[in-house]
């Protein structure tokens, strides 16, 4: 390998700039991977080159060594930083996950609440219609539980629709006074939970 000519890279010579490259280039790279990991050196030591080539004619003949280093180095701690700015973006997209997974989650545990809330209101609720007199309770559970019509509950027991009326009329005002207290609570809850 001839001599390093600075002046012929400067007027253009591609020759001369090849014996800088293959001169420079070990040394370089080697430079970079104290910083970073390799493919980001060979990257970051190619586009000094580049940029050297494009600015041959700035740059002052007796610095071309410092020159390279100096731009390595700094390019360097630009891609660490850019890194760094990269990597806390993803903690931050990561931190959002976490945290919408914990309202996920948080929302299954609610509705999980939600469902024992629900079972446990059903069981005072059962306990209270319990109080109601058979026939009521019966009227009571076919009405409500399964959402029979008044028409088709008579038809079933045997009343008048109108007595069916009256039994859920006085089961409904019984269960109100009742279950008065659980009612105040399951609203606290709700607000708790939502």
């Amino acid at each position: 390998m001839g001599p390093i000519d600075i002046h012929g890279i400067q007027e253009g010579d591609q020759e001369a700039f090849k014996r800088f490259f293959v001169h420079f280039y070990p040394k370089l790279l080697s430079l970079a991977c104290r910083f970073v990991d390799e493919q980001a050196a060979k990257d970051l030591v190619q586009d000094i080159f580049i940029f050297y080539w494009e600015q041959k004619q700035q740059i002052d003949v007796n610095s071309v060594q410092s020159y390279l280093f100096k731009s390595l180095q700094n390019r360097c701690l630009n891609y660490l930083k850019h890194q760094k700015v990269i990597e806390e973006y993803n903690a931050k997209i990561r931190i959002a996950e976490a945290r919408i997974a914990f309202l996920n989650d948080r929302t299954d545990t609610n509705d999980v609440l939600k469902q024992v809330i629900d079972w446990d209101i059903r069981e005072q609720i059962e306990a209270s219609v319990k109080k109601l007199s058979p026939k009521a309770a019966e009227v009571f559970r076919l009405c409500y539980y399964e959402d029979l019509p008044h028409k088709e509950i008579a038809d079933k027991l045997g009343i008048s629709p109108r007595t069916v009326a009256v039994h859920v009329r006085n089961a409904v005002l019984f269960l109100r006074e009742d279950l008065k207290d659980l009612l105040i609570l399951y609203i606290a809850f709700c607000q708790i939970i939502n």
